[in-house]
């Protein structure tokens, strides 16, 4: 199994909610023009009437933004979790094959084809993730009437402090050009960094859903992927698997990275070499915790493990190197969702009509977000992930009308087994 390339599946469909977010965002924008000398509104009241009074247009483009853009969103997961499965058995699969004709595995060897059971997990973790991604498409239409209220809120808030300002100060009760901009600009800069919604969990956080849709995604296909290779090797008989090893492990993760792991209770099994390991019982791990082994956002997999067949793959990384792999990783994700940030400032104060110095000091700020993520690169020696740097604001997946619900999970089945017959 290859982690970096389920993540980077998982990634495939979370730039497109990241690319639909700020399209509607800069659709957003577009309503908070800046005016120019004498077409400035006279009245706040009148001008708040007039703006809300567009909530039913902004509700038809956002709706028409998703629809175009996420409609094929579950061809796409289906074709991801097709991918994660097989990723998981090419190495899987051969091994537990030769072992079981080997007579090394306490059940005969078993025909190529995907098991019901296998089917089962498959369409259970494709229901279950498919209804989150309908779950954040609501969320964000609902986000984006709030973030337009709100910001039209915003600026009359902002206005009726500076008259109220103005008013103390020189007796005026009539703004100025530049103190509109300057509210439509500070509003939309805070829209910009609050973002949309797209889930808000049992603890009221609230999630954007680029963000959500990765983290669930990436973790329906670990889970897919794990949940193929066990159902596997139980269908072989076996009980034991290695848990993989990999440099910035988390906590709950990192003491199970390379041991040797069985369903029942703890015992030692012997090593192609015969060699005796002790397999840890898996009620002692941290299994089952969401922060724990194969829990969520978890980047492990289990290898099966065969008595008197396998040996041990991979080493154990050192533990002070872990901790310190960990933390760059997600001090470079924080770098990552800051260049965008700004960038997508920046696309909205063109979406605006902003002055040329307000683009330009907004594109310095890029340009000092994309020298800071490249100085910490350098000194850490991290490679550059400039595709996550950018927003795909034109990404979207195919037409819903290229996926057929009535024909899965039936040609998924048959494209499954026509792989193992190929294995």
């Amino acid at each position: 199994m290859r982690p970096r390339y389920l993540d980077e599946l998982g990634w495939a469909i979370a730039e497109v909610y990241e690319g639909v977010t700020d399209r509607i965002i800069l659709n957003l924008a577009r309503y908070f023009p800046y005016i120019n000398k004498g077409k400035e509104p006279r009245e706040l009241f009148e001008y708040q009437v007039r703006m809300l009074a567009q909530m039913g247009q902004i509700t038809k483009e956002t709706v028409e933004i998703i629809a175009s853009s996420l409609g094929g969103a579950d061809a796409a997961l289906q074709e991801a979790l097709e991918s994660a499965i097989m990723d998981a058995l090419k190495n899987e699969e051969p091994a537990l094959q030769r072992a079981a004709k080997e007579g090394l595995t306490s059940k005969a060897p078993i025909e190529p084809t995907l098991a019901p059971n296998q089917m089962q997990a498959f369409r259970s973790y494709y229901k279950q993730s498919a209804d989150k991604l309908n779950l954040v498409n609501t969320v964000m239409l609902e986000s984006t009437q709030a973030a337009y209220q709100a910001t039209v809120s915003d600026i009359v808030n902002r206005i009726q402090l500076t008259q109220e300002f103005v008013n103390v100060a020189a007796g005026e009760t009539i703004m100025g050009v530049s103190s509109w901009n300057q509210a439509m600009h500070d509003a939309v800069q805070k829209m910009c960094d609050n973002g949309l919604t797209g889930f808000v969990d049992h603890a009221g956080r609230h999630w954007s859903p680029e963000a959500y849709v990765a983290m669930d995604i990436r973790t329906t296909l670990h889970n897919t992927a794990n949940e193929a290779v066990f159902e596997r090797c139980e269908e072989y008989g076996v009980d034991t698997y290695q848990v993989s090893s990999h440099n910035g492990a988390r906590p709950l993760c990192y003491p199970w990275q390379g041991k040797i792991i069985n369903k029942g209770p703890a015992i030692d099994v012997q090593d192609l070499d015969g060699n005796a390991i002790h397999a840890y019982s898996e009620s002692e791990t941290s299994r089952g915790q969401p922060a724990g082994l194969f829990g969520i956002n978890c980047g492990h997999y289990p290898m099966a493990f065969i008595p008197r067949f396998s040996t041990l793959r991979g080493q154990p990384q050192d533990e002070e190197d872990n901790e310190k792999t960990y933390k760059e990783s997600q001090q470079q994700r924080a770098l990552e969702r800051g260049i965008r940030q700004e960038r997508l400032k920046l696309a909205a104060l063109k979406e605006q009509g902003a002055t040329d110095d307000e683009i330009k000091a907004q594109q310095r700020r890029v340009n000092e977000a994309g020298k800071k993520i490249q100085a910490f690169c350098d000194e850490t020696g991290r490679a550059r992930r400039k595709n996550r740097e950018y927003t795909p604001v034109n990404a979207s997946f195919p037409p819903k009308d290229s996926y057929d619900p009535t024909t899965f999970p039936t040609e998924t089945r048959d494209r499954m087994n026509e792989w193992f017959g190929n294995v």
